[in-house]
């Protein structure tokens, strides 16, 4: 397949956005012109990012925002029908060498039944050597430069909903946050292969945070949501 960028593969690009944070604004869009993904309605957009008044459950107001966030992007995907969808936060930096790999990661996800690929992570994987779409069965702790393939979509917005709808602590897994879901899903659903990008190309912008909860303080969480995830997948196979 032979496409411009990244974008083109998919059926459209949502980059989540407080309307106020014009500097994530301008850094992203800048990130995203320079791999050739300018914005264009219909194909690669801004997504005002949720801001919530209450907690309800979840580790707080911002990462109940997020997960909503992500949330609405994918019900919107499922009301469009849309084949796949990729989902950018806006203090994603895309690596340089996107372009250059573009031709093999597009091979990729054509030749294999995917269900979520992490372009972007913070995952150890190596640094050199050829470009790769990898299955990786593990925790992913970001969830900043992703994407879900269409089958996958009305699984996960349903999981998504249960999650708000369960109380906090739920043995299945109640509010908590995104990254946590997504893993949780992923191994209640073990059919859904998920790919990692190797080396990784998208890496998180370092600025001021409105989540209120930096990656290294949702471990336990994701440890958390691991440990559940399995249990949910043990009882499933039994």
């Amino acid at each position: 397949m032979r496409l411009g960028s990244l974008s083109d593969y998919f059926g459209c690009t949502y980059i989540i956005n407080l309307p106020e944070r014009k500097d994530r604004r301008k850094a992203i869009t800048g990130e995203l012109h320079r791999a050739g993904m300018p914005l264009s309605p219909g194909r690669v957009e801004l997504f005002p990012a949720v801001k919530p008044k209450q907690r309800l459950g979840f580790p707080s107001i911002g990462a109940r925002g997020c997960f909503l966030s992500h949330y609405q992007i994918l019900a919107a995907a499922l009301r469009r029908g849309l084949a796949n969808v990729l989902i950018v936060e806006d203090d994603l930096m895309i690596s340089s060498d996107i372009e250059k790999y573009l031709d093999v990661i597009l091979t990729e996800l054509e030749s294999t039944h995917w269900g979520i690929v992490y372009f972007g992570h913070i995952e150890n994987v190596p640094e050199s050597g050829p470009s790769r779409l990898v299955p990786f069965d593990q925790p992913v702790i970001t969830s900043h430069f992703y994407a879900v393939n269409g089958p996958v979509i009305p699984r996960l917005v349903k999981y998504l909903e249960q999650v708000q709808e369960r109380e906090e602590g739920d043995p299945l897994g109640g509010p908590m946050h995104l990254d946590g879901a997504l893993t949780m899903f992923r191994q209640a659903n073990p059919d859904v292969l998920t790919l990692i990008a190797q080396p990784n190309l998208g890496k998180q912008r370092p600025s001021r945070s409105n989540i209120n909860c930096r990656w290294y303080e949702r471990l336990p969480v994701i440890q958390q949501a691991a440990d559940l995830g399995r249990a949910v997948r043990d009882r499933i196979r039994a």
